[in-house]
């Protein structure tokens, strides 16, 4: 009890915390802000009837989003903060200080919907501060490490393997039965054959017996065989129902698939369970987060603009990424549901370099004859079109493309140049290239607004404000792992984070003048 050692002091009145707060303190920012959402919802995650929360259920969600506006993520360190800290007291309104325990169970009783319709609201009351506007998003992707085991990996390819291999311990287990009791049980399944084996050794009243100093008889021996050919063949089943479509996943945490990282504390470019976390930014505020298991980008940009107009209620005008989002598909789905698109094409900075425009073998350096549709080569001779190719990728999207095709190519000197596979292996065929119109034409109308002087405004502020927000929440903000294991939770958290990442973009814009200023100018960006 340290009160019996400490100095006597003079007995005051318990006072408002909040006049121990300066007037420019975030946390009055974010009390005020907070205080416009509706938490009709949020209450009604909490019975009427019944033990009452000792604390309301908005003075948790407060202290959540201003945790992490501070930095703070852990349970611990929310609830030290709430003994020690005047702001996070003034938050609580005086109210008891919860547990740790307390803390989890808010975050385990507030779910995804309730929280996405809590970060609408906290959007349109940005916008009445601020200039969110929708006009355009700036949208990229990064990694960040999974709170799982680095070495708990499930490989699909083993996996697959493994069944395979299943099947050859199966056929071995209907040799033995064949040997021993002569019966052909080869066109049996492994479980009909574990059904016949335990009718077997009931019928023939066979003890099974374990450990040293035990004889086994055959027939049980045979019958233990076949069950752990069952046992791996349902647990192999079971990893590839929860890989899905992925190519691994981790034990400790199924949502989370082994990614390429760029922190690579062996040096030796190990995989580590990740997630591939989306941001959509727009006047340096997080409008929308998505996660998923994608490693690429490609894949992710139609899903997550599904996920924002469900979330805002409201199109995107401009979409702008960098080149990891641009194909066919995208640019395609963004033309029919009236995006723009300010996408940077793959080969934007191959097109730049001089040995581009040398490799004779690209369609885009032949001549092309419109009247006869042909092509001429470097040599003079003619690709001639000789029909329709049409691929569907995993997705569903098909893309179609024309072929073109040289009659002869045969004692070109040019031809180990225009087809690169000849000066290794020899082409198995004359000269092909396929041209994809559709492809072409939306890249045409993304060029158009690309190469503009707005395109290059927004392709300027999108490396400053989407890639800023990253840089912000890995190294201000120390947010490089995630603290939970599932999707949903680790969705939970980083909409949570969003909250304290806009609320500190609020404070910063305010304090320095700058409302109301959607982008950045050229000339201050350079």
């Amino acid at each position: 009890n340290y009160n019996r050692i400490q100095a006597p002091r003079q007995i005051v009145l318990p006072m408002d915390f909040g006049l121990m707060i300066n007037e420019n303190e975030p946390v009055r920012l974010l009390d005020a802000v907070l205080e416009e959402l509706d938490y009709t919802e949020l209450l009604h995650l909490y019975s009427s009837k019944g033990r009452k929360s000792a604390v309301n259920p908005v003075f948790f969600f407060k202290v959540f989003v201003f945790g992490m506006l501070e930095g703070i993520y852990s349970l611990r360190g929310l609830q030290k903060q709430c003994s020690v800290n005047i702001q996070y007291k003034w938050l609580l309104q005086s109210f008891k200080v919860p547990s740790h325990m307390a803390f989890g169970r808010f975050f385990k009783r507030l779910t995804a919907p309730v929280l996405n319709r809590l970060f609408a609201q906290f959007i349109k009351v940005l916008s009445r501060y601020d200039s969110i506007t929708f006009e355009e998003a700036f949208i990229d992707g990064t990694k960040i490490e999974a709170n799982a085991n680095r070495y708990t990996f499930v490989w699909k390819k083993n996996v697959i393997k493994s069944l395979g291999r299943l099947k050859e311990k199966l056929s071995a287990v209907c040799q033995k039965l064949l040997a021993l009791t002569g019966v052909d049980a080869s066109a049996l399944s492994d479980t009909a054959l574990l059904d016949y084996l335990t009718k077997e050794c009931r019928d023939n009243d066979i003890e099974f017996v374990h450990g040293t100093g035990k004889h086994k008889h055959q027939l049980q021996k045979i019958y233990e065989e076949c069950e752990a050919v069952v046992e791996k063949r349902l647990e192999n089943e079971a990893h590839l129902e929860i890989m899905g479509e992925r190519n691994s996943y981790s034990k400790t945490d199924n949502a989370a698939t082994f990614m390429r990282m760029k922190e690579d504390h062996m040096g030796n470019g190990q995989l580590k369970p990740a997630y591939n976390v989306q941001f959509a930014v727009q006047s340096e505020y997080i409008l929308g987060v998505g996660i998923f298991a994608n490693p690429t980008d490609t894949r992710t940009l139609i899903p997550f603009l599904q996920q924002l107009e469900t979330l805002h209620g409201r199109k995107i005008g401009h979409v702008v990424a960098d080149a990891g989002y641009d194909s066919e598909e995208n640019l395609a789905w963004l033309d029919r549901n009236g995006y723009l698109s300010v996408i940077k094409p793959k080969t934007y900075e191959v097109n730049k370099k001089r040995s581009y425009a040398e490799q004779i073998g690209r369609a885009e350096n032949m001549e092309y004859d419109e009247a006869k549709n042909e092509y001429i080569c470097a040599k003079g001779r003619r690709l001639r079109y000789v029909g329709t190719t049409t691929q569907k990728n995993s997705s569903g999207y098909m893309r179609e493309s024309k072929v073109y095709q040289c009659s002869n190519c045969n004692y070109c000197s040019k031809r180990s140049e225009c087809q690169r596979s000849f000066a290794e292996n020899g082409p198995t065929q004359n000269k092909r290239i396929f041209i994809a119109d559709n492809y072409l034409r939306l890249q045409e109308k993304n060029m158009r607004i690309f190469s503009s002087t707005k395109g290059i405004l927004l392709r300027i502020n999108r490396s400053i404000q989407v890639e800023g927000s990253f840089g912000v929440m890995k190294e201000d903000f120390k947010y490089k792992r995630m603290l939970r294991r599932g999707k949903e939770n680790v969705y939970k958290e980083l909409v949570i984070l969003a909250f304290g990442f806009n609320m500190r973009k609020l404070h910063n814009r305010i304090q320095y003048g700058r409302l109301g200023k959607r982008l950045f100018a050229v000339k201050e960006a350079c």
